[in-house]
């Protein structure tokens, strides 16, 4: 029994280490709302308050911009007064380096990984109320694709597809 309980411990610690940084918005899917909605602003992904771990914040926003707007469902538009929604949050990448630790640190071959990051917020833009949350979800690597665009491909289908079962459409083809 004593040993369980330092287990349990590393267990939870683990766990903890491998989330995301910021907090994730609670799930929010307001399909009528949602259908009303026909041009976003995009605030800077990166200014959250763990942004300084986080790159590319830039990158995924230039390409959910792209996105919706080569969709045809939405507009995107360059000031929240001009905007039905404002899509908020926090997106980019994580780069985490291993290798061997040494005397001077750091020594040897080291290994990069990157960490894809997207918690979004999509607030409508006179209320600040939220219409519609997402967060990113790690899914199989493709070698033609970078973890930025993949976050942002993932973001851009999923509003997609929800705004289509918002107009009452059957579901939204990537």
């Amino acid at each position: 029994m004593i040993r369980i309980v330092p287990i349990l411990i590393l267990c939870g610690l683990l766990a903890a280490c491998q989330s995301t940084p910021g907090v994730p918005p609670p799930v929010v899917h307001d399909l009528t709302r949602l259908a009303s909605v026909k041009s976003i602003y995009i605030e800077d992904l990166g200014k959250e308050k763990d942004a300084d771990l986080i790159e590319g914040s830039d990158i995924v926003s230039d390409e959910i911009s792209a996105g919706l707007a080569k969709s045809g469902r939405f507009s995107v538009v360059d000031s929240p007064q001009q905007a039905d929604a404002v899509l908020t949050g926090l997106a980019g990448f994580e780069k985490w380096y291993h290798g061997m630790e040494g005397f001077y640190g750091l020594e040897g071959d080291l290994d990069t990984h990157y960490l894809g990051v997207g918690h979004f917020q999509l607030l409508e833009s006179k209320t600040k109320q939220p219409i519609w949350t997402h967060e990113y979800e790690k899914g199989f690597f493709k070698l033609h694709q970078t973890v930025t665009s993949r976050v942002a491909q993932q973001t851009v289908d999923k509003l997609l597809q929800d705004a289509m079962l918002a107009d009452g459409k059957k579901e939204w083809a990537p």
